[in-house]
Order: structure tokens, then C-alpha cells, then sequence
């Protein structure tokens, strides 16, 4: 009984990552897939357990989850590339100013990037809004100057 049980165990514990996978493949294949870069934590992909910090630009989080024949035209089910950046620039007054600057290659999909000045809970400051295009986007948000003691956050984000 007790093997039963151990068994029965493991065999849930390897179907649920594998389910995860599949919905995840599945839901690239019908254009909702997301994800990003946040100055603090890194690179990410929405709706993948695990992936915080792991997705680096180019490199699939999941060996296998990406579709390698893009050169028949075929889009990856994710970004070939996405990188993110603060930028910064000094006003007339010597103020320091910040803004995001994000950019996606995703080929053969048509595909967004957005760039944003957050503050560390979220709120939007300034936004690029979605640049859409197919191949390469890029995003640059307005420039923003941070009120005294507030931390802000230089995030992008990309979708299709």
C-alpha cells in the first residue's frame, strides 16, 4: 500500500510541471503569452512557475520550449531577445532624470514592447505605452524625476 501511495505521489509531482509546459506552449501558440524585465529582479515570462530571474535574454527558460526552425519562419513561442535599461540625463538644473528603455526581437510575430518608470509598488509614473511591430520593437518611456525619498523602478515589458 505504502509503495502505492509513493508512487501514486510521484507520478502527480512529474504530471504537474509537465501540464505547465504544455499550457504554456499552448498559450504561445495563440498570442497571449508575456513578460518582461524589472530593474530589481531580472528577467521573467509571465504564467511560468520557477521562471523569476531565470529568462535571460535569448535563452529559453524551459530546453525545448522554444521552436528552433525560425528560419522557415516559424515564430519562436518566445522572444529571440528582450533587454531592459535604465536610462538617465541631467536637467538644466542638475537634476538627475530616469527613464526605461526596452527592446524585443521576436521573429515572423507580431509582437509589443513597453517601457516604464514605476515606483517599487507598482504605480506608474511614465509609460512608452505599447509599441506594437513584427520582428523588432522598441520602447523608451518619458523621462522622469524621482520626489525626494521616492524609489523608482525602470521596468519593460513585452506580449504578443
Amino acid at each position: 500500500m505504502k509503495r502505492k501511495i509513493v508512487a501514486l505521489l510521484t507520478a502527480v509531482t512529474l504530471m504537474v510541471p509537465v501540464t505547465g509546459i504544455f499550457a504554456f506552449a499552448a498559450d504561445a501558440n495563440q498570442g497571449s503569452v508575456s513578460g518582461g524585465w524589472a530593474e530589481f529582479s531580472g528577467y521573467y515570462i509571465d504564467g511560468v512557475p520557477g521562471t523569476t530571474d531565470t529568462y535571460t535574454s535569448g535563452t529559453p527558460v524551459v530546453s525545448g520550449l522554444k521552436v528552433a526552425s525560425t528560419l522557415y519562419g516559424i515564430p519562436s513561442s518566445t522572444p529571440d531577445k528582450h533587454t531592459g535599461k535604465r536610462l538617465r540625463r541631467l536637467t538644466s538644473a542638475e537634476e538627475v532624470e530616469y527613464a526605461a528603455h526596452g527592446e524585443t526581437v521576436w521573429f515572423y510575430k507580431k509582437h509589443y514592447t513597453t517601457a516604464q518608470m514605476e515606483l517599487i509598488d507598482g504605480t506608474v509614473k511614465t509609460t512608452s505605452g505599447r509599441k506594437w511591430g513584427d520582428n523588432a520593437t522598441e520602447a523608451t518611456s518619458p523621462y522622469y524625476l524621482p520626489k525626494a525619498f521616492e524609489n523608482t523602478e525602470a521596468r519593460t515589458y513585452w506580449g504578443s
